[in-house]
C-alpha cells in the first residue's frame, strides 16, 4: 500500500509539470501572435512606408589601377584599397560628430567641425583617403549621413626613381604625367556598375556580393632597369651639384633593340608628394627640351659624306689655320686651335669646326638635310612618353651658305637628348636605326598580353662599313689625344663625342650660359649601351669633355659588372714611364722654373707650357682626380697655380698641340 501512495504522488507531479509547460507555450504563442498582429496590422502601414525609404541605384565603380614595373619586375607604381569619407545629403549636424571623427580622419577638430556645420545638408568631402581599419571604424559609428566611398591610393615604392617616366595620378586616380597618363586607359581598367543602397539611417551597402576589387587594370612592363636608372640618377645629380648647373639629363639605350634602359632628369620630384615639387622639376627634359647639339653633331655629317663617297677617314682637308670667312657672313668661323692640314679622322678627334663645315659644303644643303633627317633629327621618335617635341631643322630651301656651315658643327639645329641617343645608337648598331621604346608590354589582370611592343627596325641609315669606321674614329676622341679623355674607361674601349654649345638668349648667343654634352657607347667593337649626358649651364668650366664626359665614365664604370661587360686590364704598374710610352713622347719646351717653385706646400703647381707627361709627374705627389682635355702642352688648368689642394681635389688640364 505504501508503494501505491508513492506512485500516485509521482504521477500527480508529472501532470503538474506538463500543465505548467503547456501553459507557458500557450502564453508564448499568444504573445507571438499578438506581436505579429501589432506589426502587420496595427503598425503595418508605418513600416511599409519606412521600407520604401530605402533607396537603391546603380553606381559606377572605378577599377583597381594596375601596377607599373621595370623590365625585371621591380614595382615602380602600385595601388592599395582606400575609402573616401563624405557628408551626404540629409546629414544633420551634431557637434559631437567632429569630436568622434577628427581623431580617426587625422584632421583638425575645428576644421572638421566647420566642414560638418557648413552649407546645410549639401554633399561635402571630409577625407579623400582612409585605410580599411579607419573605414570600418567609421562605419561602426553609424552616424546618419556620413558615408564611405570605395577609393584607391596610388603609391610609388621607389620614390623619385624614374619619376619622369612613371609619372603620377590625380586624386581621382587618373594619369596626369608619364606612363600613368600615356597608358591611362590600359592601366586604369574598365569601370563596373554595382547596385548600391542606402537605408533609412543613412548607411550605405552593396545589395549583392559583387567584388569590384577583382576588376583590375593592366600591368605596364617598362624597358627601364631600376638598377641602371638609380646609377644614372645618382651620378648625374652629383655632377649637377658639383658644377652648380641648373639641370641635367642622361639617357641610356640598348642600340640593338632601341630599348631605353635609364632616363634620368635633374631636378627631379617624388610622385608620392607632388605638392612639394615645382612644376619645372616635373619636366621630362629628355623628350621636351631642345638644345643645340654642338660638336656631337659632327659624326653624322662625316658619316653622310662617307656614305656618299665624298670622303674617307684618310681624306686630307685644309683647316685654314683656325679662321674661315664664309661668303655672305661678316664674322669668321673659328677653331679652338689653328689647324692646318688634317685627315677626316683627325677632324673628328680634335673637333674642327672649319673642316666639319667644309665637309658639309661637299654634301650641299639638300643632301645634308636628307642625311640628318634619316638619322631622325627632324621628326618625333614616337616613344611612349608624353610631351615629346620634334627637332628643329630648317627646310633646305631656306638655307644659305652660313646655315650649311653652322649646321655642320651643330649650331642652327635643335634636337632632344632622346633624338641624339637614337642617332648614336644607329652608328653603334652598324647603321640600322631602331625605334626607341620605353614599354615592353601591357598585360591584363589575368597576365595575358593585351598590348605588345615588339622590336622595330626603322631603316638602314648608313652602311655597316661606314658605321664601323665612324665608331673607330669616335674611339680616338675618347683617348688622351682626343677631346674626351675624361670618358676613358680602363680596360674597356669606349667611343663618343663631346659637345660644348652656347645657349641662345634674346636672339643672340650668350657669353655666359653653356650646355655641355657627351654622347658615346661601349665597347667599341660590339656596343652594348649608348649613354648621352647633358649638363645645362654649369658654372665655371663648361666644356663637354670636362663636364659631361666624366658623368659618362662614372655611369659606365658603375654599370660594367651589371651589364656583364668584361674589362681587359693590363698588370698593375705605378711607373709613370709605362703610362706614357716613349713613342708618345712630346718634345719638351724649355721650362725656366720648377712647377712648384715659390709655392706653399700642398699648393697647385704652375703647369703652363708643360707636356702632359711632365705635368703628370708634377702632380704625382698629390692624391688628385685629374681630368684631361686635348693633347700636347698644358695651356691652362684649374685650379690655378697656388691654390691649396684638398685630398681628392678635381684638377682639369687643358692641352693643345701648340702654345
Amino acid at each position: 500500500m505504501g508503494n501505491s501512495g508513492v506512485s500516485m504522488r509521482s504521477r500527480n507531479k508529472f501532470t503538474l509539470n506538463l500543465v505548467l509547460i503547456g501553459g507557458f507555450c500557450a502564453l508564448a504563442g499568444v504573445g507571438l501572435i499578438s506581436r505579429m498582429y501589432y506589426l502587420q496590422v496595427v503598425r503595418g502601414e508605418h513600416y511599409e512606408q519606412l521600407s520604401q525609404n530605402t533607396k537603391c541605384k546603380n553606381r559606377t565603380e572605378i577599377a583597381h589601377r594596375g601596377p607599373i614595373v621595370d623590365r625585371n619586375g621591380v614595382v615602380l607604381a602600385t595601388t592599395t584599397s582606400a575609402s573616401k569619407v563624405s557628408r551626404g545629403v540629409g546629414y544633420r549636424y551634431d557637434p559631437s560628430h567632429a569630436k568622434t571623427l577628427a581623431p580617426l580622419l587625422g584632421v583638425d577638430l575645428a576644421t572638421l567641425d566647420a566642414e560638418l556645420a557648413a552649407n546645410g545638408d549639401k554633399f561635402r568631402w571630409l577625407s579623400r583617403g582612409v585605410d580599411q581599419d579607419v573605414s570600418t571604424a567609421i562605419n561602426n559609428l553609424r552616424i546618419p549621413g556620413v558615408e564611405m566611398h570605395q577609393s584607391q591610393e596610388r603609391s610609388y615604392p621607389q620614390g623619385s626613381t624614374a619619376a619622369h617616366v612613371v609619372g603620377f595620378v590625380n586624386t581621382d586616380a587618373r594619369g596626369i604625367e608619364g606612363v600613368e597618363k600615356f597608358f591611362d586607359k590600359e592601366i586604369r581598367g574598365a569601370p563596373v556598375s554595382v547596385h548600391y543602397c542606402r537605408d533609412v539611417t543613412g548607411r550605405s551597402f552593396l545589395s549583392d556580393s559583387e567584388d569590384t576589387g577583382l576588376n583590375r587594370g593592366g600591368t605596364a612592363y617598362l624597358t627601364l632597369d631600376a638598377t641602371l636608372q638609380s646609377i644614372a640618377e645618382v651620378e648625374l645629380a652629383k655632377q649637377v651639384e658639383k658644377t652648380h648647373a641648373t639641370a641635367g639629363a642622361v639617357v641610356m639605350m640598348d642600340p640593338k633593340t632601341g630599348e631605353i634602359l635609364a632616363l634620368a632628369n635633374v631636378p627631379t620630384f617624388d610622385p608620392n608628394d607632388i605638392s612639394t615639387s615645382p612644376v619645372g622639376a616635373r619636366r621630362n627634359r629628355i623628350v621636351t627640351d631642345l638644345f643645340e647639339p654642338g660638336s656631337t653633331m659632327k659624326p653624322f655629317v662625316v658619316a653622310a659624306a662617307m656614305e656618299a663617297g665624298l670622303v674617307t677617314p684618310e681624306t686630307n682637308l685644309f683647316c685654314e689655320n683656325g679662321r674661315l670667312m664664309v661668303p655672305g657672313w661678316r664674322k669668321p668661323i673659328r677653331d679652338h686651335h689653328g689647324y692646318g692640314n688634317l685627315d677626316v679622322a683627325s677632324v673628328i678627334r680634335v673637333s674642327s669646326n672649319i673642316c666639319s663645315a667644309k665637309i658639309g659644303w661637299m654634301l650641299g644643303p639638300q643632301n645634308l638635310y636628307d642625311s640628318l633627317s634619316a638619322f631622325g633629327f627632324d621628326r618625333l621618335t614616337h616613344v611612349e612618353m608624353v610631351g615629346e617635341r620634334r627637332g628643329m631643322v630648317l627646310p633646305p630651301q631656306k638655307w644659305k651658305q652660313i646655315n650649311t656651315t653652322t649646321i655642320s658643327f651643330g649650331q642652327g639645329i635643335s634636337v632632344t637628348p632622346l633624338q641624339l641617343a637614337t642617332a648614336y645608337s644607329t652608328l653603334a648598331n652598324d647603321g640600322v636605326r631602331m625605334q626607341p621604346r620605353i614599354v615592353r608590354k601591357i598585360t591584363d589582370q589575368y597576365g595575358t598580353v593585351a598590348r605588345d611592343f615588339p622590336l622595330q627596325e626603322e631603316r638602314r641609315v648608313v652602311s655597316v662599313d661606314v658605321a664601323r669606321k665612324m665608331r673607330h674614329m669616335l674611339q680616338a676622341v675618347v683617348s688622351r689625344e682626343g677631346t674626351a679623355a675624361g670618358a676613358m674607361i680602363d680596360g674597356v674601349p669606349a667611343a663618343g663625342k663631346t659637345g660644348t654649345a652656347q645657349k641662345a638668349e634674346n636672339g643672340r648667343y650668350s657669353e655666359s650660359k653653356w650646355l655641355a654634352s657627351f654622347a658615346g657607347f661601349l665597347p667599341v667593337e660590339d656596343p652594348r649601351v649608348v649613354i648621352v649626358v647633358m649638363v645645362d649651364e654649369p658654372r665655371g668650366v663648361h666644356y663637354g669633355g670636362l663636364i659631361a664626359a666624366p658623368v659618362f665614365k662614372a655611369i659606365a664604370e658603375a654599370s660594367l659588372d651589371y651589364l656583364g661587360i668584361e674589362r681587359d686590364l693590363p698588370p698593375p704598374s705605378n711607373k709613370i714611364d709605362e703610362f706614357f710610352p716613349a713613342s708618345d713622347e712630346v718634345p719638351l719646351l724649355e721650362v725656366h722654373q720648377d712647377p712648384s717653385e715659390n709655392l706653399a706646400p700642398g699648393a697647385m703647381p704652375n703647369l703652363h707650357g708643360l707636356p702632359l707627361r711632365e705635368a703628370m709627374r708634377a702632380l704625382a705627389a698629390y692624391d688628385l682626380d685629374v681630368k684631361i682635355e686635348g693633347h700636347g702642352f698644358v695651356v691652362s688648368h684649374e685650379p690655378i697655380a697656388g691654390t691649396v689642394l684638398a685630398p681628392d681635389a678635381a684638377v682639369s688640364l687643358k692641352l693643345s698641340a701648340t702654345l
